[in-house]
């Protein structure tokens, strides 16, 4: 289930339009890398090291995100946390990487197109954490 939350957040991602747009994407994707690195933490030891980290960036891109000016008043919390089976933790940790590999060009995209200075800053410094998260599940990507 969690894989399929990531491919309709990369779509939202794809289809998100302008600074606003992107940050408000962002912000539901680290929220949803938070919490599936979380549960993926406590699921499969031998990522334990990778997802911990990687909940790390999520929450620190995710901060990032929240001093971006542009950033909507109103985002809406996922609607359920992420379901992730037992044996599913590698195909898991790929589709996050992935996704986070597509917010963190969109985010450096938006950053070159922002015309508020602490919009370029939120979002080059939220790309680095998307990165960052791809760095560390990219398993077998």
């Amino acid at each position: 289930m969690a894989v399929e939350q990531a491919d309709l957040l990369e779509r939202r991602l794809r289809d998100a339009v302008g600074v606003v747009g992107v940050l408000a994407a962002g912000w539901e994707i680290f929220e949803f890398a938070a919490a599936v690195a979380a549960v993926g933490a406590g699921q499969a030891a031998d990522l334990y090291p990778a997802f911990t980290f990687a909940r790390g960036s999520a929450v620190s891109g995710r901060n990032a995100i929240a001093l971006a000016p542009s950033l909507p008043a109103r985002i809406l919390a996922p609607a359920e946390g992420p379901a992730l089976a037992a044996d599913e933790a590698d195909e898991t940790a790929d589709a996050i990487a992935r996704l986070a590999a597509v917010l963190s060009e969109r985010l450096r995209e938006a950053a070159r197109f922002a015309a508020d200075p602490n919009d370029q800053a939120a979002c080059q410094d939220a790309a680095r954490n998307a990165a960052r998260i791809c760095e560390l599940l990219a398993g077998g990507m």
